[in-house]
């Protein structure tokens, strides 16, 4: 299927019955990228901290108070001991990013008879969080991509809901503000995070979205006895009505 010459993956008829997809593999190239590119930018840091001119050196320090014992340590020690953590972090990072980037899972269920339209997201390693979102709660569809995003081809769609974060207002300061805008904890945001789709599946969803104008699906639809009048449960309501009746009977 291709929608303004472009072919769509997975196809919107998969999508409308909940076919399961995740992230490419750029995504995950993209997040130990960055965690490469940290590192990398710290040890930039500190070569300016021991080569540049004494005066900034001085600047430094004073402005942070644990650069004072990364100087103390001298150039060679914490060579060696940048060295030792880096390699920890890339390996035990990239662990952690593989197992993570394997366990998410994506769906989007369209109208399909009975069955409202929602979006399904699997995350998380040790605690595992499953949503299903209800098109009927969403507010809001954006697009995200970032510098690494655009260079890999990849994007994330945004879908805001009328829901609001967990996180008490006021609660736990600066600190917990700003942890929780680093990992987007914010629960009236989901982020389909890593796909090559994103804009196909954004003009999927607010056409999905649009289709709560339509008109209600009919009792027949939503019947699954086939059509037939004497079903168990129409039985035994006549079961209650003929001793109801028996019974009045008996009290004249």
């Amino acid at each position: 299927m291709t929608q303004d010459g472009r072919v769509i993956k997975p196809p919107l008829e998969e999508l409308t019955i909940g076919r399961v997809f995740r992230p490419v593999n750029a995504f995950l190239f993209k997040k130990i990228l960055k965690v490469s590119i940290l590192l990398v930018s710290i040890w930039a840091a500190a070569v300016i901290l021991f080569f540049s001119h004494p005066t900034l050196t001085f600047i430094l320090t004073e402005l942070a108070e644990p650069t004072i014992l990364i100087v103390n340590m001298g150039w060679a020690l914490f060579t060696q001991y940048y060295a030792v953590i880096s390699i920890v972090i890339i390996i035990v990072g990239s662990v952690y990013i593989y197992i993570y980037f394997k366990l998410i899972e994506y769906s989007v269920v369209g109208w399909s008879g009975e069955v409202m339209p929602e979006i399904y997201t699997k995350k998380g390693i040790i605690n595992i969080t499953k949503k299903h979102v209800p098109f009927r709660t969403i507010t809001h569809v954006k697009m995200r991509r970032g510098p690494f995003d655009r260079l890999l081809g990849i994007g994330t769609l945004v879908i805001e809901t009328a829901g609001k974060s967990d996180t008490p207002q006021g609660g736990g300061g600066l600190i917990a503000l700003i942890i929780q805008r680093l990992i987007g904890s914010d629960s009236s945001e989901e982020h389909i995070e890593g796909i090559r789709f994103y804009e196909e599946l954004r003009d999927f969803v607010l056409r999905e979205l649009r289709g709560f104008q339509r008109t209600p699906i009919s009792v027949k639809q939503l019947d699954r006895s086939g059509g037939r009048i004497f079903t168990p449960q129409t039985l035994l309501a006549f079961q209650e009505v003929r001793d109801a009746l028996i019974t009045r009977q008996k009290k004249r």
